[in-house]
């Protein structure tokens, strides 16, 4: 898998620089603007882009069917495109968390903090495997449509999250509960969708 993993960053490291990029814009506009809540929302449009433009790069040159041929266990497969979106996913993480401090939160914002980083997991657990089914092509507008409904969502609530401090260990525990399960179904329909294509 950390082959495959290497493999992945490897053909997108330019499209991986212009993403860091845009997460050091947002994240300064975040700070700029007092307001975290433009940091958070491009961590999930980062996180389900990059192993969207591997496996764009894989289905163009054909990967797929050489590394079915090749013995490679399909689980390894779909793990790696997890495995990407999830390092993508801390990346942008440690960004948003700096940014929020930068801005000057004295307070606890423990659920401020735990919402968008749990939002970035879970519309990888939902984009991921539409893309395994449709293809990138017809999976890129899934995913468009899912993530701006997603981060549309996230910039409605966040105002409101602060009034959830109290009952914030609950929130937190629940959603943290919630993005694992989400991240682990995804992974086992991903699994059966990929094993069920011909190539």
């Amino acid at each position: 898998m950390l082959g495959l993993l290497l493999k992945d960053i490897y053909n997108i490291k330019k499209q991986a620089i212009w993403y860091l990029a845009m997460i050091v814009l947002f994240c300064g506009l975040s700070i700029a603007l007092k307001n975290v809540a433009f940091s958070s929302t491009i961590g999930i449009l980062i996180t389900v882009s990059m192993p969207l433009t591997a496996i764009a790069y894989e289905e163009k040159d054909g990967w797929q069917k050489f590394v079915i041929a090749s013995g490679t266990k399909t689980s390894a497969i779909i793990g790696e495109k997890y495995l990407l979106g999830i390092v993508f996913a801390l990346i942008s993480m440690i960004f948003y968390l700096c940014t929020f401090m930068l801005v000057g939160e004295t307070e606890n914002r423990a659920v401020e903090i735990t919402a968008p980083i749990c939002m970035q997991f879970f519309v990888l657990s939902v984009v991921l495997p539409m893309v395994f089914k449709f293809g990138v092509e017809r999976g890129r507008v899934y995913m468009i449509v899912a993530v701006v409904a997603l981060m549309a969502v996230l910039i409605a609530v966040f105002p409101l999250l602060e009034d959830m401090q109290e009952g914030g260990t609950i929130f937190i525990i629940c959603a943290c509960v919630f993005t694992v399960v989400a991240i682990c179904v995804s992974f086992l329909a991903s699994l059966k969708i990929y094993k069920s294509k011909e190539f």
